[in-house]
């Protein structure tokens, strides 16, 4: 249900989301778009089935669509109709074709549940004990054309003793609203019997919805646990990335370390899903380091999945960095889990560019080459960075990606993002590196960077050596910043 790698699949969708490269003015639609309308979704309480309509106060389009590489979407779909004129699907083409329909005139269809979570290979479906998941992608069929400023609401009506989490922003009393983004990028509605709480940490408002599975993980402990991982992440930003945030916790039976597993998702606002051990008690859990890297993500523009070497690659080094300067353990511990984390690297992989492992890696689960991959270039940069002197270094750099680009409602290139850096930077220090990189085989060298640094590597234990040339970067780059 909440795997760790994370199954965007904001596809191109953009190319196809026509307004979404310019703008679109009130009322300049063509006959697939809108630029306002109402859903209206009825969960009851067998949760086999969700009630959907949706309304065009200002006329309706002529045709409403859903991803069309789900074919369980499609076939979840019943009774189809609509007021004062005819409607159907059509499954062939994945549209809800409309008759004309007068201005406010809605339409109704509802979605067989246990249909889409059968047939749908996505982890964002899943039926776990009294519990739902669904993508709202998948439910919500919208017109064909979307446009940035679409004022989309939506209406839950829960039969009773039911609970809902989802990552909109709240207008009243089961009432959202849907940043377009609801309808192009995955997330998660979950239902059903959920434990809710909220946890104010760093300034943002965590929305936690807590499946109830047995669990030895208490409401103190989900709070110290992500409190302690939300300032983890604003020590580096200096606050939180997001105002607020959808948080779902699924406890699954077993032992091992606290969280198994975690998702980031960003449709219709930021989002983190955690897979935590049913057994693992309160005292395990601050300091781990899904959450932090999960969090972490949200701090970056949502770059493509190809480009995983450096959205993920970027996230895993500070993921390592941080515990460390918030005391979880010392600087050659914090040191030796980098290395660590590169050796692995190294030895995984396909034996392709690091540019073709970071396409393929969902089909070759090369992750620990692209991940680590990317980490090791977010130390070179951010070695580079700071041996010029100056405020520069890669902790200025993710701050400058929060500030500028973050909250896009736009899928970024690793190119698009390292020209913005480059230009943040005032010298190609990024793009040099991909160049360098991304078109070999080879794990990024390293070792010359080791004795540069002061870190000798002695049968795979890191020695700390004081005197060397840039021990003052080294110690820079795992000291927590004045203020924060």
């Amino acid at each position: 249900m909440f795997g760790r790698r994370r199954r965007w699949r904001a596809r191109a969708a953009l190319a196809s989301l026509v307004a979404l490269g310019g703008c679109a003015h009130a009322g300049a639609r063509g006959q697939d778009g809108a630029l306002r309308w109402r859903y209206r979704v009825e969960v009851p309480a067998g949760l086999d089935q969700l009630r959907v309509e949706v309304c065009f106060p200002d006329g309706a389009p002529r045709h409403l669509t859903i991803d069309e590489d789900d074919a369980a979407a499609v076939a979840a779909v019943r009774e189809v109709e609509a007021d004062g004129g005819s409607a159907h699907l059509d499954a062939e083409a994945a549209t809800i074709v409309l008759g004309p329909l007068h201005a406010g005139a809605c339409v109704r269809y509802s979605v067989a549940v246990d249909a889409l979570l059968e047939g749908s290979g996505s982890r964002l479906h899943a039926r776990v004990g009294e519990v739902v998941s669904v993508d709202p992608r998948l439910v919500l069929w919208r017109p064909a054309k979307l446009y940035y400023e679409a004022d989309v609401a939506l209406e839950l009506a829960l039969a009773p003793g039911l609970k809902a989490s989802v990552p909109w922003p709240v207008t009243g009393e089961s009432q959202y609203r849907l940043p377009v983004t609801s309808l192009m990028w995955a997330s998660q509605a979950v239902f059903g019997a959920l434990t809710t709480q909220t946890v104010e940490a760093a300034g943002a408002t965590f929305s936690v919805a807590i499946v109830d599975q047995p669990r030895k993980l208490s409401a103190a402990g989900v709070t110290k646990w992500l409190t302690n991982a939300a300032e983890t992440v604003a020590a580096l930003y200096g606050r939180f990335p997001t105002e607020r945030m959808q948080v779902v916790v699924l406890p699954f039976p077993g032992g091992g370390g606290p969280v198994y597993f975690g998702m980031a998702l960003r449709g219709g606002g930021p989002s983190v899903q955690l897979l935590v051990s049913s057994e693992a008690a309160d005292h395990t859990f601050p300091g781990e380091w899904v959450a932090i890297h999960e969090f972490l993500h949200h701090g970056m523009p949502f770059v493509r999945q190809s480009d995983a070497w450096l959205s993920e690659g970027f996230v895993t080094y500070y993921t390592e960095i941080l515990p460390t300067r918030r005391g979880f353990r010392s600087e050659a511990a914090g040191w030796q889990a980098l290395l660590d984390g590169f050796g692995r690297g190294r030895k995984d992989g396909t034996g392709q560019p690091l540019a073709v492992e970071s396409r393929e890696m969902h089909d070759t689960h090369s992750y620990q080459r692209v991940y680590w991959s990317g980490a090791a270039l977010a130390l070179l940069a951010d070695v580079g960075l700071r041996s010029r002197g100056g405020e520069r270094s890669l902790d200025a750099a993710m701050r400058h990606l929060l500030h500028c680009c973050a909250a896009t409602s736009r899928v970024w290139s690793a190119e698009s993002t390292l020209r913005e850096l480059d230009a943040w930077a005032g010298t190609p220090v990024f793009t040099d590196l991909a160049r360098s990189w991304l078109p070999r085989a080879e794990f990024p060298e390293l070792e010359a960077l080791y004795r540069k640094l002061g870190l000798d590597v002695i049968e795979g234990v890191v020695k700390i050596r004081q005197s060397a040339p840039a021990a003052a970067v080294r110690r820079a780059i795992f000291a927590r910043p004045s203020g924060r």
